[in-house]
């Protein structure tokens, strides 16, 4: 649990791409700060000065920027972009050592920018570095050092974003991973749990209370034969009574054990059918959400197994819940269907819809754990999940459990 907290509270910014990044820049920033002041000794006195303030600012702009970038938006990270350069080409005018500044220029251009913005800023300063040179002869070293210094930077920005992507994502799987493993469990745990709490009422069912009846249609039965005998009737009154007691205490154990056999239904099914249990699940939905959600019935309705009743439930509740969640839609129908072959339940959202291949196609647990949870589920229950959908469109979950194995034929 605690490794999934940690997982959990990493931002972005923990990815080792930014830290490695930053640090390296730091690292050559202070390298060629410590070159560029070597350069005083060869300077007149106004020069040198006017050097070391350039050469502080540009040291102040950087690391400022390099700390507070990440507060910024578009336009404070365009004039601080356009700062440092400004300082970098006022140096450059008085200590040509400066044009080795473009390195840090590069790194804090796609640091600010990881995008096309960040490569244009990067060309715009490989340029600026090879004009400066044509005044004192262009080689082919001035214009290959920066050309390949600039590739270099880009390949290993591209290298450190990917880490970092790679990374992030692979935090997230682990994540859901985890999610999915708790839910999983949890899932069991509440199947197992219907399980036996189903076999336990059948067994009641099929035992005790189908006993309790017997002996009361015994007694009746008892009643009825003492009363035919040619026996003086005061005789019969103690034994008449005593049957009485008996059946009397049949009587209430029977109305216990059949209340013991109703408290081990599911509490969504607890005195209630599955379309009442359906109904509350919307209204609870609708509630939080202030989303349009009903339930609709059709067909001839049958008594079905607790484990179908709670299943389809578990279903239901599910697909409302992802519609509720990712969908963005405004409406839920919820359809229970009681046709001769099978009992199906459809939950239709008018939501932005999603591609079903592309999801199918996801890693397992990444993106699609609800639908994984309810096909298994459908499964268990002998069914079929369907899902009908497409971006922009609306979504149709549909979940079909034959009648054979369903309906409870228990009385």
């Amino acid at each position: 649990m605690s490794s999934r907290l940690v997982m959990l509270e990493r931002e972005p910014a923990d990815i080792p791409d930014n830290k490695a990044i930053d640090s390296g820049v730091t690292v050559l920033a202070v390298s060629l700060v410590l070159v560029s002041l070597l350069a005083l000794a060869r300077m007149p006195l106004n020069e040198a000065l006017l050097h070391i303030v350039l050469v502080t600012a540009f040291s102040f702009l950087l690391f400022y920027g390099m700390v507070e970038m990440p507060r910024w938006g578009t336009l404070g990270k365009l004039v601080w972009l356009s700062s440092v350069t400004a300082v970098w080409i006022s140096d450059m005018t008085i200590s040509p050592v400066a044009i080795y500044w473009v390195f840090l220029l590069f790194f804090v251009s796609l640091r600010a920018f990881n995008d096309w913005r960040g490569l244009v800023f990067v060309a715009i300063d490989l340029a600026i570095s090879i004009i400066f040179q044509i005044p004192t002869g262009l080689s082919l070293g001035g214009i290959m050092g920066p050309a390949l210094s600039a590739v270099v930077v880009v390949a290993i920005n591209y290298a450190f974003t990917t880490i970092g992507r790679v990374s992030r994502e692979r935090l997230l799987l682990i994540d859901e991973l985890l999610s999915t493993r708790e839910q999983l469990a949890e899932s069991e745990r509440e199947a197992g749990v219907a399980q036996e709490r189903e076999r336990l009422a059948h067994e009641i069912h099929d035992t005790v209370a189908q006993n309790l009846s017997s002996i009361q249609m015994l007694l009746h039965a008892a009643e009825r034969d003492l009363g035919g005998l040619d026996v003086d009737e005061e005789q019969l009154v103690q034994p008449l009574r005593r049957m009485e007691a008996a059946r009397r205490a049949a009587s209430n154990n029977l109305a216990e054990t059949r209340a013991m056999i109703a408290a081990l239904t599911p509490a969504g099914l607890r005195e209630a059918s599955i379309s009442e249990a359906l109904g509350r699940i919307a209204a609870d939905f609708a509630q939080a959400s202030d989303m349009d959600i009903q339930v609709e019935t059709h067909g001839e309705p049958q008594k079905l197994l607790m484990r179908v009743e709670a299943g389809l439930l578990r279903i239901a509740q599910g697909a409302v819940s992802n519609a509720v969640q990712h969908s963005g839609a405004s409406r839920v129908r919820i359809t229970l269907t009681y046709e001769p072959e099978e009992i199906r339940l459809d939950v239709v959202d008018n939501g932005v819809g999603f591609d079903v291949a592309a999801q199918a196609h996801k890693p397992a647990g990444l993106g699609h754990l609800g639908l994984d949870a309810m096909r298994s589920r459908a499964a268990e229950l002998g069914g079929e999940l369907t899902i009908e959908s497409a971006p922009g469109g609306p979504t149709a979950l549909s979940v079909a459990v034959p009648v054979d194995g369903a309906v409870d034929s228990s009385d």
